[in-house]
């Protein structure tokens, strides 16, 4: 990790969806505290098991977050982009870090270190809501999640997945990020993908995929 020594103002934080509904005192009061990061792509933020260094609020590229099984079998469980944030579980819990997170791109984050975030609490109630309403909904993700794991067979997950990523029209993942994120190894994945390749839906390219039919791939989600 790299530390950049610049100064973050109320005007950055409120571009960032957990803190925007808070008042100017707030953010100011956030401000002093937040430190800037830089990460190289492929590079560890994070590491499942560890103590936590704080929260992280991603101002620029992407972030994998994922669990490793004894076996060694990685679950994604979430990329994490612009304006979004993550690890506030182990901040309030006091464990460790619940996830390992990765930077897929160079990387730019605010963190917020838990001494930091707990003393702000304290003096500002609305952002312990503000963190309540945020962990609310990424537990509603993961239970999607565990719903799809459950529920859906890989065919249904990819088409899910290829919706959510592809609201500009094209998925910016490869065949190995789209299997870690359904649950499945590259094989099958790549199966699944050609299948709805060969139906019209989608179209494989390099380094994405490009949705052709939107409604046909939802009628797939609900097979």
């Amino acid at each position: 990790m790299v530390s950049v020594s610049l100064m973050i103002t109320s005007d950055d934080l409120r571009q960032i969806p957990l803190l925007a509904s808070l008042d100017e005192p707030t953010l100011a009061d956030t401000a002093r505290r937040v430190q800037r990061c830089s990460f190289r792509p492929g590079q560890h933020i994070m590491l499942e098991g560890e103590p936590a260094p704080g929260l992280f609020m991603v101002l620029r590229g992407r972030v994998r977050l994922s669990r490793t099984a004894p076996d060694g079998r990685e679950q994604v469980l979430a990329m994490v982009g612009p304006g979004e944030h993550f690890n506030p579980v182990p901040l309030f819990d006091g464990g460790p870090n619940p996830t390992t997170a990765r930077a897929m791109s160079p990387v730019v984050c605010l963190l917020l270190p838990r001494a930091d975030l707990l003393a702000l609490i304290r003096r500002h109630p609305d952002l312990a809501l503000a963190a309540l309403s945020a962990m609310a909904g990424q537990l509603r993700e993961l239970v999607t999640l565990v719903e799809d794991l459950a529920f859906r067979s890989v065919r249904a997950r990819l088409a899910r997945l290829l919706l959510v990523e592809a609201a500009s029209g094209a998925a910016e993942l490869t065949h190995q990020e789209l299997a870690e994120r359904a649950g499945t190894v590259r094989e099958i994945a790549g199966r699944a993908l050609r299948r709805l390749a060969e139906e019209g839906l989608v179209r494989l390219e390099r380094g994405r995929v490009l949705v052709l039919d939107p409604a046909g791939l939802a009628r797939v989600v609900e097979e």
